[in-house]
């Protein structure tokens, strides 16, 4: 049976890669097959390459996770009152 577990931060900067980057490994070792889905993309100041979480995912495993919905275009579909758009972006990449 196909389980989907949502891991949600507490904080900020609270380690959430570095929990999932471990889960991801753990399962795997297991035998059960994982995915990895980051909805949003986010950014930190000066950067401008991949979002980080997913690059190292993809760097760290044979993953292949989509890339995830740039934080600016997330934040203009809420402003224009567009979450139900939104989430339904984010459910066409899951």
């Amino acid at each position: 049976m196909k389980q989907n577990f949502y891991i949600a931060p507490v904080g900020f900067r609270v380690g959430l890669t570095s929990i999932c980057l471990g889960l991801v490994h753990a399962l795997d070792r297991k035998g059960v097959r994982v995915t990895f889905f980051k909805p949003i993309a986010q950014l930190f100041e000066g950067d401008v390459g991949p979002e980080r979480s997913t690059h190292l995912i993809r760097s760290l495993t044979s993953l292949n996770p989509p890339d995830p919905i740039d934080i600016k275009h997330a934040e203009e579909r809420v402003n224009e009152g567009l979450m139900g758009q939104l989430m339904e972006e984010v459910m066409e990449l899951y």
